[in-house]
């Protein structure tokens, strides 16, 4: 009891004279440096809240495989799936705040609030954005069936028949929903939506002339358009898709200003030491620059993208806005 005042007392006194502040600053960040440098010092998780299989796996098994090398650990992947990913995200927000729980997620994360102002977490406060792994645009798939041949044609189409047209999406709040009545309120249009538990029974339901329409990830929809089993009229991005790359963009095809995507990044619980978030960011850059996962990505129908937290938090903040304005706008309820 009698050393530790004596220590704060001396370290008072040096700090009154200039030329030991160097001293006592480099004392005082000694820990923090040896704890950054020695992480991590055992495997790492990566909870995926989705059900193996899916494209939000794929992409986390992909990091988790690139980041075990890099970093020297294993970092192994965790799927808590349920609740539309709520029991995932907050299983990670409730986690120690060490750099050994991370969470690969995404846009969905992004609107919980909007969808559900209840939920027990909030991406923002709760969370730590690291890092950018991947983009991903959606594109708009139909039955051939429907008698339009371009975006043009189909917005016209609707108008003269509103309410006459469906869409299926993957579920209600998902990212698919949300470009749709996005699309229905940039073009001024009356589409039903029928929603589905995930985007298997969609194409279903999409083959057979059931659902006229679905805003479809590229890697599953493209092998469908290639086939001319389905009609591409449209990427959601700016910038066209490496699967499908003569399906123009929603601005080219005659509706400026749209733009939707959807990302993957990795996060961690929103207390986690800046050191170990710079670590795993620079980790994940190192990652998304290597030609085997730029490769695996780019074939998932996905664009490889690092960022600097500060940079991928921005971006969060901006889609949570559009998202938020798109679920108000069309009043959508979860399920």
């Amino acid at each position: 009891m009698g050393t530790y005042p004596y220590i704060v007392r001396t370290i008072g006194g040096m700090l009154r004279h200039a030329k030991f502040i160097p001293f006592v600053l480099a004392l005082l960040l000694q820990p923090v440096v040896a704890h950054a440098q020695a992480f991590p010092s055992k495997p790492l998780r990566l909870v995926v809240a989705f059900v193996p299989g899916g494209a939000d796996d794929y992409h986390g098994r992909l990091v988790a495989q690139k980041l075990s090398e890099i970093l020297g650990q294993q970092v192994v992947v965790d799927n808590r799936s349920g609740a539309g990913g709520l029991v995932g995200w907050e299983h990670v927000a409730k986690s120690p705040a060490d750099g050994y729980t991370m969470l690969m997620s995404g846009g969905g994360l992004a609107a919980i609030k909007s969808l559900r102002p209840n939920a027990p977490i909030d991406p923002i406060k709760d969370f730590t954005w690291v890092s950018m792994v991947a983009t991903y645009p959606l594109v708009l798939v139909m039955h051939p069936s429907v008698p339009a041949q371009t975006l043009a044609e189909l917005i016209a189409l609707a108008k003269a028949k509103p309410g006459q047209l469906n869409y299926g999406s993957s579920g209600v709040g998902a990212t698919p929903h949300l470009a749709a009545e996005y699309f229905k309120s940039a073009a001024g249009v009356d589409i039903v939506h029928v929603p589905y538990k995930g985007s298997t029974p969609v194409y279903a339901d999409l083959m057979s002339g059931l659902v006229s329409m679905y805003f479809a990830v590229p890697a599953s929809g493209s092998p469908y358009v290639k086939s001319g089993k389905l009609r591409a009229l449209a990427v959601t991005t700016t910038k066209r898709s490496s699967l499908l790359p003569t399906v123009p963009t929603m601005a080219e095809a005659g509706l400026p200003g749209y733009d939707i995507s959807s990302y993957y990044a990795l996060l961690v619980p929103a207390a986690t030491p800046r050191e170990i978030v710079n670590r795993l960011a620079e980790a994940t850059a190192k990652a998304v620059a290597a030609p085997d996962f730029r490769d695996k990505i780019i074939a998932a129908g996905s664009e490889p993208a690092s960022s600097t937290p500060e940079e991928l938090l921005l971006i969060v903040k901006d889609s949570a806005a559009k998202y938020d304005r798109i679920i108000k706008a069309a009043n959508i309820k979860p399920e």
